[in-house]
């Protein structure tokens, strides 16, 4: 996703864990964040308001991209604070349709 993303003249950062995504916001300071939920150490459910707390004000939208796709799993996404509950496998289309979308938003 990040060299596809980048192929298309997005800035990318990246992150292999939760704390590791931490320091990369407080850093970057995304406006988009796609995360999975099976991170190891801190899960995205625990990240999710972790990025919330660290963003502050500062309007970021939050992706939970995932293999969880039951409808469980995308409101415990949503109550952990993700805006939006995307399932793998996703398409290069499909990515960048939503962040163009998100694009278009902000």
């Amino acid at each position: 996703m990040a060299e596809l993303l980048f192929l298309y003249g997005h800035e990318v950062r990246t992150a292999a864990n939760g704390a590791m995504a931490l320091e990369v916001a407080a850093q970057f300071e995304p406006h988009l964040v796609l995360s999975d939920i099976g991170l190891p150490g801190m899960d995205g459910y625990q990240l999710a308001p972790a990025l919330r707390r660290i963003a502050g004000g500062r309007r970021v939208v939050l992706a939970a991209v995932t293999g969880y796709g039951q409808s469980s799993d995308r409101e415990r996404a949503i109550s952990a604070g993700f805006d939006h509950h995307l399932i793998k496998p996703l398409t290069a289309d499909a990515l960048l349709k939503f962040i163009n979308e998100q694009v278009d938003l902000h």
